[in-house]
Formats: structure tokens, sequence, C-alpha cells
């Protein structure tokens, strides 16, 4: 809300975001300071707390692989290929226009998508002058998530140790330990969504818990889209028949308090609140599929189950690989059809990376099902409405309704194990009550030793950000890792090369037109370096966004046009601006100086 509250007097500068964070954490003290707990009243919590060392050891490890991550966060520049596309630069253009309003894009991505993520950003890039807390956006939520299903196990019910238990199966997850040093925004999503299942279940005051529920519902879409399919069938076994008026009234106000702002940008430009349904705007990398049915459906779990299952053996792979693809032809589905598959997508066998974009959860996956697959046969067994089998077997249809949803929806690509991190975090608390049933402390701990175990290449040897190795963050400099997910290019050096040629040009109005090559931030962050007045505008944008160019915006005296080496058009469009300069694939068109 302040983000957008600023944003139309342009008032999103480091004097006014100062004031405002201080006059918040001004008051959240006084606050905590008048509603403190007296020394002789401990909670109800802390009193049924019991603390063993098993639970402790649970704790430790938890914090000392969540302290790993932030250390990565804090090393790492922001280097994901997506972050480098849209998260950062859309960071660029609002920090130096002061405000959020839509700007000239070919690249519908740094506009229409929720931006409450990247607001987060912004604030810490405003802040400090630059992008070296814009990490720890995705960590802080990763603590939040590790403390957050802890809370949902205790309102479920569970005990001490087992909400530990709970906190670990989370904070083990490959995907979010690499996440959690990133700047994706799927780790934002998943804290959301775990406050809003936390007091949705929390036993208590409903229309406390109502309020709060909406608010998180709100954060939640406002992060990102795939809340959405998540959502709806979360919340249902939870909330049951409870004032159902009430709760649906409260999640309307959540969702129209923080999202409306970008719903309007949105209708405006494309006619929908959600934006367009393709990066840009043409239909042809679609998001979702183009039809729809049980063999649609079908078809995406399995290539998505594949996928979590990827190991170190190639025999193992293929064999699994080989199931789904007998799977596929027994029922006479495509695997590759285009109508559920992402343009230029192959399906193949699982790989075991250690990449944030398609890291899987094998170990849990594997935990969870079993523990999905208890509660059923106890809640069948008894017949008894109140066991906490029952509460868990429920918890676990949402959790697999919201990812049938998910498959029927979305078009398969090799790169979305990321958007089912959410899932994967929400159900550490059912993976704790399995644990919990076994009652012994022996198994508890070593299935946690386990995932503690198998989590160590997800802390140490992120493809991208490693802690060990010859490219270790302590081994490398901080501005060569804005390439780290970029090698496959090949293009650091014209990158490096256009940064130096610019800041030599004295140009301070540099256009990039990225309608060929979308990956702008490394040129923006590193001639920022160089000469922090610089100002960035797109250029050669010929869609529905070019009208909102501010009107009095300086034509640009250089323009960097990536991979577009041969391209008549781009040259006869910025010759004006100078001759084009050939750097690798890229194309520089440099003036005489400043405007």
């Amino acid at each position: 809300m302040v983000t957008e509250l600023l944003s139309p007097f342009h008032l999103l500068r480091r004097a006014p975001l100062a004031a405002v964070w201080l006059l918040l954490a001004s008051a959240a003290a006084v606050y905590l300071y008048q509603h403190r707990r007296p020394r002789s009243e401990p909670s109800r919590a802390r009193q049924q707390a019991v603390f063993d060392v098993t639970t402790c050891a649970m704790a430790a490890m938890a914090a000392v692989i969540a302290a790993l991550a932030g250390l990565t966060a804090i090393l790492s520049p922001p280097n994901s290929a997506d972050a480098m596309a849209y998260h950062l630069p859309r960071v660029i253009y609002w920090a130096q226009a002061g405000s959020v309003a839509f700007f000239p894009t070919p690249y519908f991505n740094q506009i229409t998508l929720p931006p409450l993520a990247e607001y987060f950003m912004l604030h810490t890039y405003v802040l400090t002058g630059g992008d070296h807390l814009i990490n720890l956006v995705a960590w802080a939520a990763f603590v939040g998530c590790i403390i957050g299903v802890s809370a949902i196990g205790g309102a479920l019910g569970l005990g001490t140790r087992a909400q530990a238990m709970a906190a670990l199966v989370c904070a083990t997850l490959p995907n979010a330990i690499l996440q959690a040093s990133g700047a994706k925004n799927d780790m934002l999503l998943a804290f959301w969504l775990v406050c809003a299942v936390y007091f949705a279940a929390r036993p208590g005051e409903p229309k406390g818990n109502a309020a709060f529920t909406g608010l998180a519902v709100g954060l939640a879409l406002a992060t990102k889209a795939t809340g959405y399919l998540f959502l709806p069938v979360l919340l249902g076994p939870l909330t049951g028949v409870r004032n159902r008026k009430g709760m649906a009234a409260w999640l309307a106000g959540g969702i129209l308090l923080i999202n409306t702002p970008q719903y309007i940008r949105n209708w405006s430009l494309s006619g929908s609140p959600l934006g367009f349904d393709s990066a840009h705007g043409d239909g042809v990398f679609r998001w979702r599929n183009e039809s729809f049915g049980w063999k649609t459906t079908l078809s995406n779990a399995v290539r998505h189950t594949s996928e979590q299952l990827g190991a170190r053996g190639p025999r193992w792979n293929q064999s699994v690989y080989d199931a789904a693809i007998a799977i596929h032809r027994a029922l006479n589905i495509d695997p590759e059809d285009p109508a559920t598959t992402w343009r230029g997508a192959r399906f193949g066998p699982p790989i075991n990376a250690n990449h944030e974009a398609n890291a899987n959860n094998r170990w849990h996956l594997l935990l969870f099902a079993a523990a999905a697959i208890f509660a059923a046969i106890w809640t069948a067994a008894t017949r008894n409405r109140t066991t906490p089998a029952r509460t868990f077997a429920l918890y676990a249809a949402g959790l697999l309704l919201a990812w049938v949803l998910f498959c029927a929806y979305l078009k398969w690509q090799p790169f979305l194990a990321r958007l089912e991190l959410p899932l994967f975090v929400l159900a550490a608390p059912l993976a704790a009550w399995l644990l919990q049933s076994l009652r012994l402390a022996a198994p508890q701990l070593v299935v946690c030793l386990f995932l503690a175990s198998a989590a160590r290449p997800a802390v140490l040897e992120n493809w991208t950000r490693p802690l060990k190795g010859p490219h270790s963050l302590f081994a490398t400099a901080r501005n060569d890792n804005y390439f780290s997910d970029m090698v496959q290019w090949n293009n650091r050096a014209s990158y490096l090369e256009s940064v130096r040629r610019t800041a030599e040009s004295g140009c301070r109005t540099v256009g990039i037109d990225i309608g060929e090559n979308q990956l702008e931030y490394p040129f923006q962050a590193l001639l920022r370096q160089r000469n922090r007045q610089v100002r960035f505008v797109h250029t050669g944008v010929e869609n529905a966004s070019a009208r909102y160019a501010p009107p009095h915006t300086p034509e640009p005296c250089a323009v960097l046009c990536p991979d577009c080496i041969g391209n008549q058009k781009k040259i006869g469009m910025y010759r004006a601006v100078g001759p084009p300069m050939e750097i690798g694939r890229f194309l520089l068109f440099a003036g005489a100086g400043p405007r």
C-alpha cells in the first residue's frame, strides 16, 4: 500500500521511503511495547511446549541451513535469467521514475505480472542505492516459511517436536534452498500461502482469522498468478462451512485492497485485470493450455512427476522417462503435444539439477505421498470425523487438488518445478504428522538427518551461486556472477564491452532495444556502477505500451540492441543516433555525448 500511495506523486525516492519505514517501525515498536506479555504470564503455547534434545537438534539444523542460504543471498548479486529479463529491469525503471506506473516495453512481463515481490526489491534498491539486499527478499520469505509451517502444524494439533520436524522438512527442500538466495518470487508466494493457511486453520476468534486470511490471500495474488490456482482448494478444507459468506467478504476485501491498482493498470492496457496471456501479448508463448480435459491434465501430471524424480543415475532417469512415455502411449497421448507443451520444449529424462528453476524435491515428494496415503487409509479405517488423520487427509486432498489444477491449466515446460514450490512448502506439516505417528525419536531423527544430508548440494553447490568449488562466491568477483545463469549465450564479453563504450561516450540517456534479447539488467547494473546519473529508456517499442512514454523524455544519445547483428531494420532505426558498432552479436549506436 505504501508503494501505491507514493507512486502517483513520484515519491518512491530515498527520503520519502526512509521516512515511511521509520514511521512504520516506530508504530510497530509502540504496539509491541503496549501489548507485551507480563513475565509472570507465559503464553499457552510456551506452557505446553516441551523441548528435548531431538527437537533442539532439528531446530538447529533448520537454522544452519537458513543461515547458509542467507550468506549466499548476501554474497551473490541477483543472477537468474528471469531476474535479468524482468524482475530487476522493472525495478530499475520504477526507481528512476519514482513511480510504478506502466512504461513502454516490448516485454509485457516487465509491467503486467503481479508486482509485490519487486515492490520489496524496489524499496531495498532505492534505500541502499543498489541491488546488494535484493536477494534477501526471497531469503526472508524462506525463513518465514520455516517458521510458518511449524505454526500451521501447531494449529492443526501437532506437538512441539512435530512442529520442529515440519520446520526442518521445509528448510531441507532443495528447490526452496536454491530459491532462497535468488530474486525469483515463488518463495514469497509460498510465504503468503503459508500465512493464509495458518490463519484459516488457526482456532480462535473467527473474524480476526478471516481478516488476516483475506489480507494474506490478497498479498499472495499480488505476488504471483499461480496463487489463483492454488488458493481456492487449499483454503476450502480448512474453512469448511464456517461463516462462508463472512469469509468470502473478507477474502474479496483483501484481494481488492491489495490488487486493485494493478488490476486497473492491466485493464487499461490489455482489457483484462490479469494482463495479456503471453509475454509479448501475441499468444505465441501462451502460458495456459490450448486444450483442456482429463488427458491434458494427466499428461502434464505425469511429466511434472517425472521431473520431480530426477536422480544422479542416468539409468534411473531413463527408466522414469520410459515409464512416462509408456503411460502416454497406452492412453494415445502425444507427450509433446503443442497444445499442452511450451513452444520449443522437448520432454526428456529428468535430471538431477541444482538450479532454482528446475531442482526437484524427490525425497520430500515420496515422504508427502506416504503421509497422504497413510492419512487416507487411517481415516477410512476409523471412520471417525474428529481424528487428526481425517484433518490431515483433507489437508492432503487440498494440496493434491491444487496440483491437479496446476496441471490442468498451465502448459508443461522443463522449468516449472519452481512453480510447484509453494505446494511442497505447505506439505511440510503433513510430513511432520506422519513422522509424529512413528512415536519413537530414533526413526524421526534418522529421516530428518537424511533430508538434511540430501540438502547439502543445494546449500553448497548451487549451480549459479555456489559456496564451494572453483566458482565459489568467495573466489569470484561479484560483477562476474551477474552472468552465472547466462553461460549458454556466451555473451558476457559483449555486455562488458558495451558497458565500457557506453560509459566512455558520456551519454546519460541510454536506449535499450530488447526486441531480440530481453536480458538487459547486467548492462543496466554495470553501467550504473560507472555512471550513477544514467537513465534508461526502451526504444523500438511497437506495442500498446508505447503510449506510456513520458511526454518530455530526452532522446537517447546511445542505443544498445542485443542480438541485433545484421538486423537492417534496427540499423535503419538508430543510424541517426550514431554509427553502429558491432560487439559480438550486439549493436551499439553511440552519439556525441550527454543531452
